[in-house]
């Protein structure tokens, strides 16, 4: 009789992991836990792909803000050089601050992403624009970037430029 018993307990609690199968004897993941992780890898992926366009545009204004801070600080250098800023339009402005002559001061090395055609561009590869006497600055200058779309007001307060009489 006590032998029996072990008998039926064997039977019911199985000893080995191989014991442990499907009823077909196969080894597996079930439809349901396969489609289980696909769901969970989709919403993952959602997720990240609406943030991502979103981190790259604020990721780029912070990194043209913080251009036209390097400009302004070179600006400012020329300034207590010259007393006066740079004249005319960003072309020049950009051959003032870094001029071809290895003699003269340079006050800012561009890199040559910051140039196309000897102008001074932001990271949407649009040319800043430059005035003095500035119509926002009136003291002294007004610098922006016309933003994502290239394109402004004449004062240059669009919603996406970005500008240095704004913080």
């Amino acid at each position: 009789v006590f032998g029996e018993q072990v008998i039926l307990i064997n039977q019911i609690i199985p000893e080995s992991p191989q014991a442990m199968t499907l009823q077909t004897g196969k080894k597996g993941f079930t439809l349901m836990e396969l489609l289980v992780v696909t769901g969970i890898i989709i919403v993952i992926a959602a997720t990240i792909l609406t943030v991502l366009p979103g981190l790259r545009e604020k990721t780029l204004r912070k990194a043209t803000k913080a251009f036209i801070n390097r400009i302004e600080i070179a600006m400012e250098q020329y300034y207590n050089d010259n007393r006066s800023y740079p004249t005319g339009d960003i072309t020049n402005v950009k051959t003032t601050l870094d001029p071809s002559d290895s003699t003269a001061k340079r006050y800012i090395e561009f890199n040559d992403s910051e140039v196309g055609n000897d102008n001074i561009v932001d990271y949407w590869g649009n040319p800043f624009v430059y005035a003095t006497p500035g119509t926002q600055n009136t003291g002294s200058y007004d610098l922006y970037s016309t933003g994502t779309d290239g394109i402004t007001s004449s004062s240059g307060s669009d919603a996406d430029d970005i500008n240095n009489w704004s913080r």
